[in-house]
């Protein structure tokens, strides 16, 4: 018979509920929030605190509003069904135009879901590519644009261990800066950003720093995160990275810097030129083309590769030398290597920088206004200092073209020449002439009838921009 009443035994298990509180507190208290986010309980919510050691943490339900559906659903467990109701009405707000409803939701959509990539990828291109396109005033458009690059900085931040996020936070900045229709405006904001919130203290345009904190150039800051992307992917360019094929993925700082040197010339900094496409030429050669990376059936190739390296990877892989040529040459054919090399090789010349001067002095002569034939005493016309600097610029491509016929492999090139001949266009027109029968670069201009209405369009943003300085 026990000799334990009641009593007693109520004593023994309120005892056992503390000793086994103890380690429930230890290991599950809740994790204070210090500076920079650093998690601190004094020693206990250990389980917490490896939560947010290792970004698993979903600290930001709270934030949802409680009066939605999204919520209800949450109460009851569903995450999954809550997320879908929301991106369901993001998708509703965008069509009916109510902006600051679409980006509040976005804001709930990662709030529920922080480590779903997808969501930070699509609601990220969603705002930087098709949000920033319903805007007419380029203004808009960039701010939108802004939008969608500080939504993906955001998901970097609560998914520090992965790699294409990064990639797509320069991607972002590289493409809408450099490539997109608006490229010459969202270059000067990005640096010069036309908000009033940005000004500096001497009342002048800077940049918005959430973007661009340090006030770079766009492709240097997208080259800082296609370095961080990289550093991330801890493959040591082999095994491949989800959301992107990896040897595209690699190429990300090359790439970049290699962008970076076309825009020295733009700008006037014919000092920089030569050095930019050295270091660009160096990363493309060195630091991309000696990466080793994985082909089809896991055939291992690199870019920059000796004869006596294709010979040890023909070993290594197990194949010919002849198929381990043919992986080689297939992947340099995909990824345009050889081209950039060439574009790198032939910028780096003293042909092509004085091609690149002449053609900065004759647009500079244009945009001052220097553009009205003089008629001198003895009744003879003076040709405008616009015409003579143009005419000296094509003459010196025409020059360089007959020197490289290979430099057209480089859309821009062309891009270039034809915007050359648009300037001079307009220039004969203002003092009342027509083209001549015969000038410089004129086979080039009527080999591309397509892209004229391109060289218009661009000599118009061009003047435009110049205007606004």
């Amino acid at each position: 018979m026990s000799t334990v009443n009641s009593r007693q035994r109520k004593i023994w298990y309120g005892v056992g509920i503390l000793l086994l509180l103890g380690p429930v507190v230890y290991l599950g208290f809740p994790a204070r929030q210090t500076a920079g986010a650093v998690a601190d309980s004094g020693g206990l919510g250990v389980l917490s605190q490896k939560r947010q050691q290792y970004d698993l943490g979903e600290a930001t339900l709270g934030k949802v509003d409680p009066s939605s559906s999204a919520m209800n659903l949450l109460l009851l467990g569903l995450r999954g069904p809550a997320a879908t109701v929301l991106q369901l009405k993001a998708i509703d707000y965008q069509e009916r135009k109510q902006w600051a409803k679409l980006r509040a939701t976005v804001d709930s959509i990662i709030m529920l879901q922080p480590h779903y990539v997808q969501i930070w990828k699509f609601q990220g291109w969603n705002l930087a590519y098709n949000v920033s396109r319903e805007w007419d005033k380029v203004d808009d458009r960039f701010y939108w644009v802004k939008e969608g690059i500080k939504f993906l900085i955001l998901g970097t931040n609560r998914n520090q261990t992965v790699p294409i996020l990064f990639h797509d936070v320069g991607e972002f900045v590289q493409s809408k800066m450099g490539v997109s229709d608006e490229k010459k405006f969202f270059r000067e904001f990005f640096v010069r950003d036309p908000d009033p919130r940005f000004k500096t203290t001497s009342g002048e345009p800077g940049p918005d720093r959430t973007i661009n904190p340090d006030g770079k150039d766009s492709y240097l800051v997208a080259y800082d995160w296609f370095v961080r992307a990289n550093e991330k992917d801890d493959n040591d360019g082999v095994i491949g990275v989800k959301g992107k094929t990896h040897v595209f993925f690699r190429q990300g700082p090359a790439r970049a810097l290699l962008y970076f040197a076309k825009t020295r010339a733009e700008k006037g900094l014919f000092d920089e030129h030569i050095p930019a496409w050295d270091r660009a030429y160096k990363s493309w050669m060195d630091d991309y083309g000696k990466m080793d990376f994985l082909g089809l059936d896991d055939k291992k190739y690199r870019l920059n590769c000796t004869e006596d390296e294709l010979k040890a990877l023909a070993e290594e892989n197990g194949v010919t030398l002849q198929e381990q040529r043919r992986i080689w040459a297939q992947n340099l054919d995909m990824t345009n290597f050889r081209q950039w090399r060439d574009i790198a090789d032939l910028e780096r010349t003293p042909e092509m920088l004085e091609a690149r001067r002449s053609s900065f002095e004759g647009k500079k002569a244009y945009n001052e206004g220097r553009n009205s034939d003089t008629m001198l005493p003895d009744k003879t016309v003076q040709i405008s200092d616009s015409q003579k600097s143009l005419e000296a610029a094509m003459t010196q491509w025409a020059k360089l073209a007959e020197k490289y016929p290979n430099m057209f492999i480089d859309g821009d090139n062309v891009e270039d020449c034809l915007l050359l001949v648009q300037y001079y266009r307009v220039v004969c027109q203002l003092n009342g002439r027509n083209m001549p029968d015969s000038y410089p670069l004129k086979d080039i201009w009527d080999k591309h009838p397509s892209r004229h209405p391109d060289a218009e369009r661009n000599f118009l943003i061009e003047t435009r921009l110049q205007q606004r300085k």
